[in-house]
């Protein structure tokens, strides 16, 4: 026979005082006396007594947990190193704030019912598109959101560097050593972007980037071979494959995430193709202790803090609190690695 749970009622019979004296003794101490307070404790630890997180959250109107708002399917984002160290940065403030986090994958046209029945106090979302089913239901929330690669016109909260002045600085590294013959590894859509729509994400920034400097050297992103896909070290592997079965002379692979450029290093020591005397890479976030082939030349942004800054800022707005709207930028620096040489042909 299951054994029955302990209930507040049956401590109040045991000390024979109310239940909502009991419940005060666990919430609200200060409102009963120390010697009624010290008896309540003394006869839930004999009992086992357990509380109800539920039925503290539902008393205080709190969840105690903030949503992340994943821009890819599950799989895609846990294999993505660089959503990784962003989660970790957020962990560190829910940690420090008593909360847990609730990972939030796309669901395509239910989303925006995923976001309304999600039992959170708060949102933080990554690089994705807000569709205006997704505005409503956070509308209808009234629970507040901060972004994370976010797009200026959302006029919410976020965190950012500047994509597009760091993808001009990523590539034009390369040009300046003589490179010419590109393939360009773009971010995929995020799963909450409909097809055709054209819009200001992360990775449209980034182009932008590239557009820039290849234009100052006569050239143009249709000179280059552009590939999209997904920021795993899996996708990385496929990527190269495709490259060398495109036909094209390329010298220099410039990739929007460092998971990209560890697939494609491990598939190019797979083929014979030694990096960088065969073929330069050029990477982007500056994941650390994670290549087991070289070092890597990349735009280090700091995740970890960029997830942190973002939680941090949520509970600021969770307590009230006012803050800044629009983004906060933080900063980015292009380390020297060893994936790229000068001027080569594949």
């Amino acid at each position: 026979m299951k054994a029955k749970r302990v209930t507040m009622m049956d401590i109040a019979k045991e000390c024979g005082v109310s239940k909502a004296s009991v419940s005060f003794a666990f919430n609200s101490p200060d409102k009963i006396k120390r010697e009624t307070y010290e008896r309540i404790m003394d006869v839930a630890k004999r009992l086992n007594y357990i509380p109800d997180p539920m039925a503290k959250r539902l008393s205080e109107g709190k969840n105690y947990t903030i949503g992340f708002l994943l821009p890819q399917r599950i799989d895609v984002s846990l294999n993505n190193p660089y959503a990784i160290e962003v989660l970790k940065g957020i962990g560190e403030s829910c940690e420090k704030n008593g909360y847990s986090v609730n990972l939030i994958p796309p669901l395509h046209s239910s989303i925006a019912e995923a976001v309304k029945f999600a039992a959170v106090d708060g949102l933080i979302t990554m690089g994705i598109s807000f569709s205006e089913s997704i505005k409503e239901a956070l509308k209808s929330r009234k629970i507040p959101v901060v972004c994370i690669d976010g797009r200026k016109q959302d006029g919410l909260p976020s965190i950012n560097i500047d994509d597009e002045m760091a993808a001009y600085e990523q590539i034009s590294y390369a040009l300046k050593r003589g490179h010419r013959e590109f393939a360009v590894i773009a971010l995929g859509r995020d799963e909450y972007e409909r097809k055709g729509d054209i819009r200001d994400t992360t990775g449209n920034r980034r182009l932008k980037g590239y557009e820039r400097a290849l234009s100052e050297y006569g050239l143009s992103l249709s000179d280059t071979l552009v590939i999209t896909t997904e920021p795993t070290i899996d996708a990385g592997v496929r990527v190269l494959d495709n490259i060398i079965d495109s036909g094209r002379k390329i010298t220099c692979i410039i990739a929007m995430a460092d998971a990209i450029c560890f697939g494609v290093m491990k598939r190019a020591r797979e083929r014979g193709i030694r990096i960088p005397e065969d073929l330069s890479i050029i990477g982007f976030d500056g994941l650390e202790n994670i290549s087991a082939y070289i070092p890597l030349t990349t735009i280090r942004q700091a995740a970890s803090e960029k997830g942190r800054k973002a939680a941090d800022m949520l509970f600021s707005l969770v307590q009230g609190k006012e803050i800044s709207k629009g983004p906060c930028m933080v900063g980015y620096e292009l380390i020297e690695g060893e994936s790229v040489n000068d001027e080569h042909r594949l």
